[in-house]
């Protein structure tokens, strides 16, 4: 079994952008990489359909595999297609694929219980099981009482079953036959051919298709669905005198070894670091005091992370830059009083 991947679109969704498919996550790895990490595949499996021209510009074959650790597969396209269809059609031909293959969007996630089958199949999701779907961007499937498709609509709402970018094809030899078949038709070469008619037609010549639902689902499809997906996560400098703890002084009452924490505070970052934000202590406090600091950041019940000693007793000002891949503000500053009984809600709503 072999999985393609199409990267080989312009991304006219994310303008003035790299590729939707290259731009780094919180860890700093591509979208595509992220993407395929739910199907537990082998890296040999998997063929990424890319363009010349982000492999001259990018160097996109090196950053794959320097994503992913080694060589990978990949087919290069002179040109854009005009669908994905033709992304895959055109993947088939040039690798001489001639295996049981699955197609695999590069711009979501999901987990697939059962990726080998002996037969074809669409993978798909529950509207009622993740809220955050556009329902108006989807292609939606019905299904008989032995989960076989009976109907497969592109941005029609006939079930509670979409799509999620996940469809299994048993034969590369019906897909081409198919594809050509379709495209000889004037109303379909002129415009984009959806997989779904593919999947339609083969299953008019008698192909059974069924479906397998997926967990996890993360859909990065538009700008606006990968900003709120990266900030999601946040990176935070909590200032250890002041705020986790009472101010205290290495030479006046109260010392640095006798300052109690701030409950509102502590109980603020405790959830922030259960919610998996990355957190860096600041303080103004000497190295020598490094020990002391880290037993009573433990004794507070605080998670244990970097921590950067010796500050300035000074305004703390954070430099960033503005970049097209992030499409939001790289940073923010909130000063808020120790005991706010608001702060969960404020650092929320400063996203």
């Amino acid at each position: 079994m072999k999985i393609i991947v199409p990267c080989a679109g312009r991304s006219s969704r994310f303008p003035n952008m790299a590729p939707k498919w290259m731009l780094p996550d919180n860890d700093g790895l591509p979208m595509v990489y992220k993407a395929v990490q739910g199907l537990g595949a082998s890296v040999d499996d998997f063929i990424f359909t890319i363009l010349r021209e982000h492999e001259e510009r990018f160097q996109a074959q090196e950053g794959l595999r320097a994503a992913f650790g080694q060589k990978v597969n990949c087919v290069i396209l002179d040109e854009p297609t005009r669908s994905q269809s033709e992304t895959v059609a055109q993947t088939l031909l040039k690798s001489g694929i001639d295996e049981p293959f699955m197609v695999k969007d590069s711009d979501n996630y999901f987990e697939v219980p059962h990726l080998y089958q002996t037969y074809n199949y669409v993978c798909v999701a529950s509207l009622s099981s993740f809220s955050q779907v556009n329902p108006q961007n989807k292609s939606y499937v019905q299904v008989d009482q032995e989960d076989v498709i009976v109907n497969f609509r592109e941005k029609q709402v006939i079930s509670d079953l979409f799509s999620v970018g996940g469809y299994y094809f048993s034969s590369p030899k019906e897909f081409l036959g198919a594809y050509d078949e379709l495209m000889s038709q004037p109303r379909l070469s002129a415009g984009e051919l959806y997989l779904s008619e593919i999947i339609g037609y083969l299953a008019m010549q008698g192909s059974v298709f069924r479906i397998q639902r997926i967990k996890q689902y993360q859909d990065w499809g538009t700008v606006h669905e990968w900003r709120d997906y990266l900030q999601g996560r946040r990176v935070f400098f909590v200032s250890v005198d002041g705020f986790l703890f009472e101010q205290g002084s290495l030479f006046f009452k109260p010392g640095f070894e006798e300052v109690k924490p701030n409950p509102v505070a502590v109980e603020t970052v405790q959830k922030l670091a259960s919610e998996g934000q990355t957190i860096f202590y600041l303080s103004i406090r000497p190295q020598t005091l490094e020990e002391l600091t880290k037993r009573q950041i433990a004794a507070a019940g605080l998670p244990e992370r970097p921590m950067l000693l010796e500050c300035d007793l000074a305004q703390w000002t954070l430099l960033t830059a503005p970049h097209s891949n992030q499409p939001f503000r790289t940073s923010n500053a909130i000063e808020m009083s120790p005991d706010d009984p608001n702060m969960a809600e404020k650092l929320e709503l400063e996203r």
